[in-house]
């Protein structure tokens, strides 16, 4: 039954192995690596020859088959899954192979043990280089088995079977020393290490190499691990095992292990900071260069050597990269690591390295003719040169540098590498300029400007040109500013900055048309960056220059329409504006009109951006106009207004008056308080404004803005009277205050007169002469009675009705009335009111004119002190004799309180002319009441009686029925 059991599982294991081929060709066998795990561990089959006898060939055979699969299978690319069974395929085959060898090991001699040995090391190996360190114990257990019985046979054996156990045995070993270490039983290996060394005069050359490749292995890990301790023990062991063969006799592999083994051996010397460790490692050094000088890795580890050092051999640093550049085959990577250490070489000598890579450069990069290594170098060498204090020497460095370019590319540097120099070098044209060494930066810039940048682009030309004209202009150089400028692409000169600087060149060189151009192209290309329009503005101020500061304002606000960007104070802004006017406004003591223009342009523009500001849903804190801002503007206007008021032009007197009523109507929004006092300057502005508007009137020749000007004079005067009113009534005002303001009154109140006139507003005539009689001025009766007249002359003309006719006469009444009663002096002209008055009324009003006969007769008589009644129609007068009180009145009278002679003359021949054609007409009664009055008037004339005579004789020469 035992039996049965064994042979089953035997039979068991070969179906297993037999089925491993189809298995590891179809791939993706997830219970691959577990089933050979689980059938390694069961192996070897400790069965009795009567069971493995029938079949150890087979089993011999399938080991064979399976290891000749595994070296077959390709490694390359493998997953790690895939590479675990490959290594646990050849663990199996082993064991397989192990088992069909049964008791014959022990039997068979040293040839098969021999045999078993090497495909237990080759197995045991390639596990241990994969990590499946399991299988590999379990492997290197049984060769120790096979390592026991090789000792034993030793004595008995020929010299070259002893050689080949040898080797095995150092083999053997070895392995037993690498799985150690990747257990990190370090004790365990250096047993095991000391067992080689018993064995190392019979090692032969390929197994000593076998054997420095996995103590290296062990090394290079110690090294990367940071124990260098260990890491210098294992590297010399390997070192040593190769060192005692002549290098002459030692394979290529051999060699470039011995190489490797030497460089990290150095490396790791010089990881360990003491001067024996640095000592050693230049001693290696020094055999490295010896054996393999040629090398580029040899070359770079001396590199890495020196660098180390502090400070380092800038000399030994130079020749090793020198003989680095000559001999080395270029490549990219080989490329990159010269340009490295070209780097580090930079760090402790610019001179030197700013050498190597001329050198590089000159003697192969322009024979390889690769644009990108050439462009790269290129940058690099500008990076060291720029590094350099003097910057005079860098500068002939780089222009040597720049035309050798030239002279053997066959193209352009590429816009990347440009870029990139350009960026360098404008580094050291800041520098220079912020040190105010102008000169050297605008050398730096031209050298920017090389033809080897042709591919810079005209937005970085502009740029490099634009830093010349900044450095010609702080030189004072403003000739040459122009001549960089002209020699700018039309790209280039009309860029704003451009502009901007060649309005500067302009400023110092007074070419108006130039300073116009520029400001123009400026303010048309600043869209929402108003920068350099106030950099023009400061620009214009700093050289003294105060028209093209004011222009360049005017452009900031005319382009925006007042409304200026964000971050702009828009009330600042103005402020300035119009102080730079205010100090431009008169010229030679005369006031220029272009500058008041441009004022009240200021002030219009502020006044609407104001009222319009203040309209929209904001809260007060965030309107840009504060009170005081208003309170400035409404004042600087005001008194500009009141200073020039009699030189400015009343078109312009409007604008400034207008814009001043309406920042007054917003201050007093703001600040109720001071109403009284804005009340005053608010009056003040419309009685200015009416009179500039009726000056304007005056002179218009079209109509329509004649009209439109009177309309708008009467509209202030409306408003200048309903504040004074208001001012009147209040008890505030000053007596002399109060004077002043009915003066304006009655002016205004003419002047309205005449607008109503023009523009045949008669429907407001009534009201507008009440207003006349609102305060009385007698100073002002003259003009307003000759103004009455010539409305009348115009009511007539135009036949708008009687009551108008009334209304004029009325006020002419009360003009002759009011004048008479309180200004008894001039009587020439009170006596031309009454002949006129007379003459209006005579044909539609006989009572009106009547009345200004009886008021002739008082002022006549009371020029000869005599105060008289009306003489009654029916009775006779008689001239008074010359001792009557007339005479002693007249005696004592000066001339100029008589009637005019000539006046009352025509009042009385007109009035009896009258009488007779109502005598013709038959109209007894008016013709007495015409001929009693003209018989009054003639008593008083200066002729001594003769006219009245003449008319009384006339008068009684009439008969009546």
């Amino acid at each position: 039954m035992a039996k049965a059991e064994r042979e089953k599982k035997l039979r068991a294991l070969l179906d297993f192995a037999l089925s491993l081929g189809a298995r590891f060709e179809a791939g993706r066998d997830e219970r691959l690596i577990f089933d050979l795990q689980t059938h390694i561990n069961g192996l070897p089959l400790k069965f009795s020859d009567s069971v493995l006898a029938p079949r150890q060939e087979e089993l011999d055979r399938i080991g064979t088959e399976l290891w000749n699969l595994s070296t077959r299978l390709r490694y390359d690319n493998a997953q790690p899954n895939e590479m675990q069974a490959l290594c646990l395929l050849r663990a199996f085959s082993f064991s397989i192979l192990d088992t069909a060898s049964g008791e014959a090991i022990y039997t068979g001699g040293s040839k098969h043990c021999i045999r078993l040995m090497k495909v237990a090391l080759k197995a045991a190996r390639v596990c241990i280089d994969n990590d499946e360190l399991v299988s590999a114990t379990k492997v290197l257990e049984r060769a120790a088995d096979y390592q026991q019985i090789l000792e034993k046979e030793k004595v008995d054996e020929r010299r070259d079977i002893s050689a080949s156990r040898d080797d095995i045995s150092v083999n053997y070993f070895g392995l037993r020393v690498m799985l150690a270490w990747r257990h990190n039983r370090m004790d365990t290996a250096e047993h095991m290490f000391t067992k080689i060394k018993k064995m190392h005069s019979s090692i032969e050359p390929s197994t000593a190499e076998k054997l420095a490749d996995m103590i290296y292995e062990m090394g290079k890990d110690a090294l990367s691990k940071q124990t260098y301790e260990l890491a210098v023990r294992w590297l010399e062991r390997a070192h040593d095992f190769l060192g005692e063969h002549d290098i002459e006799s030692q394979s290529i592999e051999a060699r470039e292990l011995r190489q490797i083994i030497m460089q990290t051996l150095v490396k790791s010397y010089m990881s360990i900071s003491s001067p024996d460790m640095e000592k050693r490692a230049w001693d290696l050094m020094s055999l490295l260069e010896t054996n393999y000088a040629e090398k580029m890795s040899v070359s770079l580890l001396k590199l890495e050597l020196l660098a180390s050092a502090h400070p380092i051999d800038v000399g030994q640093y130079h020749t090793v990269l020198i003989r680095m550049i000559r001999s080395v085959v270029l490549n990219d990577t080989n490329f990159k690591t010269i340009m490295y250490h070209v780097h580090k070489l930079k760090d402790s000598c610019n001179a030197t390295a700013s050498k190597v890579l001329n050198h590089l450069i000159d003697l192969r990069l322009f024979r390889e003719e690769s644009q990108d290594w050439l462009e790269k170098a290129l940058i690099t060498q500008i990076w060291i040169d720029i590094s350099s204090s003097s910057d005079r020497n860098s500068l002939e460095l780089l222009r040597s540098l720049f035309d050798n370019f030239a002279q053997n590319m066959k193209h352009p540097i590429s816009a990347p590498a440009t870029h990139a120099a350009q960026m360098l070098l404008w580094k050291r044209v800041e520098t220079t300029y912020s040190q105010d060494h102008y000169v050297e930066s605008e050398s730096w810039c031209r050298i920017c400007l090389h033809p080897i940048f042709e591919k810079a682009g005209e937005m970085n030309k502009s740029k490099i040109a634009r830093k010349i004209m900044l450095c010609a202009l702080s030189r004072q150089d403003y000739v040459a500013a122009r001549e960089t400028f002209g020699k700018m692409s039309d790209i280039g000169r009309d860029e704003p900055v451009t502009r901007y600087l060649l309005y500067r060149a302009a400023l110092h060189t007074d070419d108006l048309d130039l300073l116009s151009e520029c400001l123009e192209i400026v303010c048309c290309k600043s869209h929402k960056d108003t920068t350099l329009l106030y950099a023009c503005v400061l620009e214009a101020q700093s050289s003294g220059n105060k028209r093209q500061a004011i222009l360049a304002l005017e452009k900031v606000l005319n382009k925006y329409d007042y409304n200026v960007p964000t971050g702009v104070h828009l009330p600042a802004l103005l402020r300035c504006t119009a102080r730079l006017l205010f100090s431009q406004i008169t010229q030679n003591g005369k006031l220029d009109t272009v500058m008041v223009d441009e004022i009240s342009k200021i002030f219009k523009g502020a006044s609407t951006r104001a009222k319009t500001l203040r309209k929209r849903s904001i809260t007060p804190h965030e309107q840009p106009f504060t009170p005081s801002d208003l309170e400035w503007f409404s004042k600087n206007a005001y008194n500009l207004a009141l200073k020039f008021c009699a030189e400015m032009r009343p078109d312009h007197l409007v604008v400034m008056l207008n814009a001043c009523t309406e920042f007054i109507v917003l201050l007093q929004d703001s600040r109720p308080a001071d109403t009284p006092d804005l009340n005053l300057r608010l009056m003040f502005c419309d009685f200015l404004s009416t009179c500039a508007l009726t000056t304007l009137a005056r002179t218009e020749d079209n109509t329509q803005d004649c009209l439109q000007y009177y309309l708008q004079a009467q509209q202030h005067s409306k408003k200048f009277r309903l504040n004074a009113a208001e001012q009147l009534q209040s008890e505030v005002l000053q007596e002399s205050a109060r004077k002043d303001l009915v003066a304006k009154h009655h002016q205004l109140i003419k002047l309205e007169l005449e607008a109503l006139l023009k523009l045949r507003k008669w429907e407001d005539l009534e009201e507008l002469l009440q207003e006349c009689w609102k305060y009385q001025d007698p100073e002002h009766y003259g003009t307003l009675a000759d103004l009455i007249l010539v409305i009348y002359d115009c009511i007539q003309k135009e036949d708008v009705g009687s009551k108008y006719h009334d209304a004029i006469f009325t006020v002419l009444q009360k003009i002759i009335n009011l004048t008479w009663r309180q200004n008894k002096t001039d009587i020439a002209q009170l006596s031309r009111w009454i002949r006129c008055l007379f003459q209006l009324a005579l044909n539609c009003n006989e009572a009106v004119s009547l009345k200004c006969l009886d008021h002739a007769a008082q002022i006549a008589a009371r020029g000869y002190g005599v105060s008289v009644d009306l003489p009654d129609p029916c009775a006779s007068l008689e001239t008074p004799p010359l001792s009557s009180p007339y005479k002693a009145a007249y005696n004592r009278e000066k001339e100029s309180s008589r009637y005019p002679g000539v006046e009352l003359e025509w009042l009385a021949t007109t009035s009896f002319n009258r009488a007779v054609d109502y005598y013709v007409q038959e109209n007894d009664e008016k013709c007495q009441v015409w001929a009693e009055n003209a018989l009054s008037l003639s008593h008083w004339a200066e002729d001594g009686g003769a006219l009245e005579k003449l008319l009384r004789d006339k008068y009684t020469g009439l008969s009546w029925e």
